[in-house]
């Protein structure tokens, strides 16, 4: 009988300790719940609220180049992304006539996020625009 609770509890103790390595390991890992703010490769901000299951409230813009020569200025806000492995997250805007796309991909860890904004389209007036931007943000 003492045998088996001898077993028993050292089973127990190294379950214990398993998980408690395994919490400590996905902490390390992981990232703080809040507001990200900063900026793109452009100088343009971007912000965004993260929480344990997903980003949402995006706010930014992009200069995006167009065949005409010209720079147009896209803007996105709201949208909400889950966040997958590794903080990993994706999010796509749509303008209103629906002609350009424009999607925002990052990763969140510790206090910092960064990622791309990859923006595409046809304007109303036929042009076909396009920018792939860099970003960064950090917790407020």
């Amino acid at each position: 009988m003492m045998r088996r609770r001898a077993s028993t509890r050292a089973a127990a103790v190294a379950c214990v300790a398993l998980l408690f390595l395994i919490v400590a390991a996905s902490a390390a890992a992981g990232f703080k719940p809040g507001v990200y703010a900063g900026t793109t490769d452009q100088a343009t901000e971007i912000s965004f609220k993260a929480t344990k299951l997903a980003v949402k409230r995006f706010s930014y813009s992009v200069k995006i180049e167009c065949d005409d020569d010209t720079t147009r200025e896209f803007t996105g806000e709201g949208a909400k992304a889950p966040i997958g492995d590794k903080g990993r997250f994706k999010a796509e805007f749509v303008s209103g006539d629906g002609g350009t796309t424009s999607i925002v991909s990052g990763r969140l860890k510790r206090k910092q996020a960064s990622g791309t904004v990859a923006t595409e389209g046809t304007l109303s007036d036929g042009w076909e625009c396009a920018s792939n931007v860099g970003w960064s943000a950090v917790r407020q």
